[in-house]
């Protein structure tokens, strides 16, 4: 008698996990598919527009490291965009020679480059991490040492090389941060 009351009850906590393993499964499922889904970038007002008839657009991509902190685009030194992650932002400017930077807050190196715009035209930027595989890298050890500097600056080192470096030097380039930028159109 005592063993078969031990027998019902061993069933039943079986039952119960079960049912409790196929509840967690279910959660599990249901987060994957939410985290996996993605919206439409949203455009960002620019915090400065300096104004003119040429239109730049800044569009960020989706990624995993430093997605808590927003993509600072500089056009000759203003801070004109705050763009968070899988975000764009849209500005004028005037015809002519403009240096743009990008860089996130608090962490290693940047990107600058000086462009020449036409009057009336538009151009567009795609903001994406400089290397995916540091961007991965970084992001596994953001879970393990908090920080954004100390990251910032590991995953810059990592992404840079020396042959880089001194291409860079001649033409007065940097491409040294976390974020890299590239013409798409114009």
């Amino acid at each position: 008698m005592v063993f078969s009351f031990i027998f019902k009850l061993i069933l039943l906590s079986n039952d119960w996990i079960q049912m409790s393993l196929k509840k967690l499964i279910l959660i599990i499922g249901i987060t994957a598919i939410l985290m996996g889904c993605q919206t439409a970038p949203q455009l960002e007002p620019a915090v400065n527009n300096p104004g003119g008839d040429v239109t730049l657009i800044f569009e960020r991509q989706r990624s995993r490291d430093m997605s808590a902190r927003d993509a600072i685009v500089l056009l000759d030194g203003l801070e004109v965009c705050a763009i968070p992650n899988g975000d764009k932002c849209q500005l004028n400017t005037t015809a002519g020679k403009h240096n743009l930077k990008v860089n996130i807050s608090y962490t290693a190196g940047m990107f600058s480059h000086d462009y020449l715009f036409e009057a009336g035209k538009s151009y567009q930027f795609q903001i994406s991490p400089r290397n995916p595989t540091g961007d991965a890298v970084s992001a596994a050890l953001w879970a393990f040492v908090p920080g954004d500097l100390i990251i910032g600056a590991a995953a810059g080192a990592q992404a840079n090389s020396a042959k880089d470096d001194e291409l860079k030097k001649d033409s007065g380039d940097i491409d040294n941060g976390m974020l890299t930028m590239s013409l798409i159109t114009n």
